[in-house]
């Protein structure tokens, strides 16, 4: 088992970076030294008073020390990584085409969380990149709890562990919905009616040139294609089983 500095430094830039920051935020927030206040989405505030970083800093707080927050920081260590190394195809390289995603879903988000009244979107855009590695991998075997089932239901069952332990899905529900308004206009849109709305913008691909690099979490693509010949991968989380492990 790697150890944790090794896990981190493994990370893919965007997810590294992304998880760096929310974890940096909370730990702020915790000593007193960051207001959420300052970074919270306000609609009003960003159009009238040009307060144009809290369309950024929205995502970048999923609360205080917790379960629920360890556990989202986890589901975005391990699956924005194997996301990030294996994106759906934008038009561009993996980084830059991940980057895309997550651009379109926080555009989704802006204006799912200015109806509902979220102050908060980071855990939605972790629940989207989530969905958006289930329907990269929808036949991959995920263990949760000792249930097994294909990777397409991840999301739900993490919906259904969040009721369960008494804390609020519709953040979640709003990631899974951006997370599907995307696969929608990139994947189902294009195959069943030929129309082609989203492609990664030249802008990301000179910012983020396709690179190959070791990504943890993601194997070589000779050892990728031989277990695809063989069967979907297994990915095991609980029964004593660490998350981010395989």
């Amino acid at each position: 088992m790697s150890s944790p500095e090794a896990w981190y430094n493994g990370l893919p830039r965007i997810t590294r970076a992304y998880l760096t920051t929310c974890f940096a935020a909370t730990c702020l927030s915790q000593f007193g030294m960051l207001n959420p206040r300052s970074i919270y989405l306000d609609l009003e505030l960003v159009f009238y008073k040009f307060h144009f970083w809290r369309l950024i800093t929205c995502f970048c707080y999923v609360g205080k020390f917790s379960f629920h927050f360890l556990v989202c920081l986890l589901l975005l260590g391990q699956y924005g990584s194997r996301l990030e190394a294996d994106p759906f195809v934008a038009g561009g390289g993996p980084t830059a085409d991940f980057a895309f995603m997550m651009l379109c879903g926080a555009s989704v988000l802006w204006i799912v969380g200015g109806f509902m009244g979220y102050f908060f979107l980071g855990e939605p855009m972790i629940f989207m990149i989530l969905y958006m590695w289930s329907r990269k991998n929808p036949t991959q075997i995920v263990s949760f709890w000792g249930f097994k089932f294909e990777a397409l239901y991840f999301p739900w069952a993490m919906i259904a562990f969040t009721l369960l332990t008494g804390n609020d899905p519709l953040p979640q529900l709003a990631g899974l919905f951006a997370g599907h308004v995307y696969y929608f206009l990139l994947e189902i849109l294009p195959n069943t009616k030929g129309i082609t709305l989203l492609q990664t913008p030249q802008v990301l691909i000179n910012c983020f040139p396709s690179e190959a690099r070791p990504v943890y979490g993601a194997a070589p693509a000779g050892q990728r294609a031989g277990a695809e010949a063989t069967g979907p991968s297994r990915y095991n989380w609980g029964s004593g089983r660490t998350l981010g492990t395989q």
